[in-house]
């Protein structure tokens, strides 16, 4: 399946770009990597998507409906992002992933605005498996502490109130049991919107 397959090649891009970001070879080697690079570069560009592939509004829900024996992929098919496999349970969405040195900020921690990613990620994903077309109106977070790199990072959400087309949610992102970020965001159903089907061939 294409979908698989493209997947798969995000995911080997997301090793590139780590390898490219971190090499120490030698210049010799880094010169005939980039050629080889730009050679892969030419070959993927003969043909292209407007987007990146992208799954259905309604999977989240579907995903959500079965529980959380069931990890629901974000971010598969962009090699920009860092994926997450988000567990739904109810009103409440939990994750794990270990960001790397592309997402470093100040020396050794994930920069604050891969973390206010994560978070609106979480916080949008959880709304949108509720079936709310919504969008973040407002995203606020509190920073407790450093956020260490190469470590597994627990994430978490929940809804805390709906109201009209408001939706209200928190999530949170903890190190070994301690919270070092907060956030609290507000999302406000579209009351019409397209939205493009997902191309998935």
């Amino acid at each position: 399946m294409v979908a698989e397959e493209i997947a798969e090649l995000a995911a080997a891009t997301r090793r590139l770009m780590l390898a490219a970001a971190t090499t120490d070879v030698e210049l010799d080697e880094i010169r005939a990597a980039r050629a080889r690079m730009d050679e892969l570069t030419a070959t993927l560009g003969r043909r292209t998507r407007a987007r990146a592939l992208r799954a259905s509004f309604d999977e989240p829900g579907r995903a959500r409906e079965i529980g959380p024996e069931l990890a629901w992929p974000v971010f598969r098919f962009n090699p920009q992002a860092l994926p997450l496999a988000i567990r739904f349970d109810g009103d409440a969405a939990h994750a794990t992933t270990v960001p790397n040195a592309l997402y470093e900020g100040p020396p050794e921690s994930v920069h604050g605005g891969y973390l206010a990613h994560l978070m609106d990620c979480m916080l949008g994903t959880l709304v949108q498996a509720t079936g709310r077309r919504s969008v973040t109106g407002t995203l606020d977070l509190r920073y407790l502490a450093r956020t260490p790199l190469d470590v597994p990072l627990e994430l978490g959400a929940r809804i805390l109130a709906t109201a009209g087309r408001k939706t209200t949610a928190e999530a949170w992102v903890e190190v070994d049991g301690a919270r070092t970020v907060e956030a609290r965001g507000l999302f406000i159903e579209l009351r019409e919107v397209a939205w493009a089907a997902p191309a998935t061939s």
